[in-house]
């Protein structure tokens, strides 16, 4: 996918911490991958990543970050809000071995900006997930990808 919309995966997307919600969370996991880029990256509308309104819809392979074997591949679409700070609204769905993972987010299309996303659902392993994702945008080399996921 291309590091714009992997950022909401997540969003596509270094690691942060902690369960969302009232209680202590049953289970916390964190999955560190690799965006190795698009294998589908388009726009639609104008086409143009610099016009504001236009619409990307992609498809990443991703590897895990600790030997980058295969890991699956993160789908979506984003949505540019301001074109002149690369900004867009995106939601990603991971497929993983034992699983999906559902993001929705902001991000910003900056070399090295960080974007997070909120991890909206799952199914398989991941099915009542909730947590967060994060990803560095790096469209030189690997963009590092994590999902920490809490269950209760």
């Amino acid at each position: 996918m291309s590091p714009l919309i992997t950022a909401v995966l997540v969003a596509p997307v270094a690691a942060l911490a902690g369960a969302v919600g009232s209680g202590p969370a049953d289970h916390e996991e964190t999955l560190r991958l690799l965006d190795t880029g698009a294998t589908i990256d388009a726009f639609l509308n104008g086409g143009d990543p610099s016009h504001t309104g236009d619409r990307e819809v992609f498809r990443d392979t991703l590897v895990w970050a600790k030997d980058q074997s295969p890991a699956g591949k993160a789908e979506g679409h984003c949505t540019v809000i301001e074109a002149s700070t690369a900004t867009t609204t995106c939601t990603t769905v991971t497929t993983l071995q034992h699983g999906t993972i559902t993001t929705e987010g902001v991000g910003a299309f900056v070399q090295g900006a960080t974007s997070i996303a909120a991890i909206t659902g799952g199914t398989g392993a991941y099915e009542g997930a909730k947590g967060h994702a994060t990803f560095l945008f790096n469209p030189a080399a690997l963009s590092p990808v994590t999902f920490v996921l809490s269950r209760r």
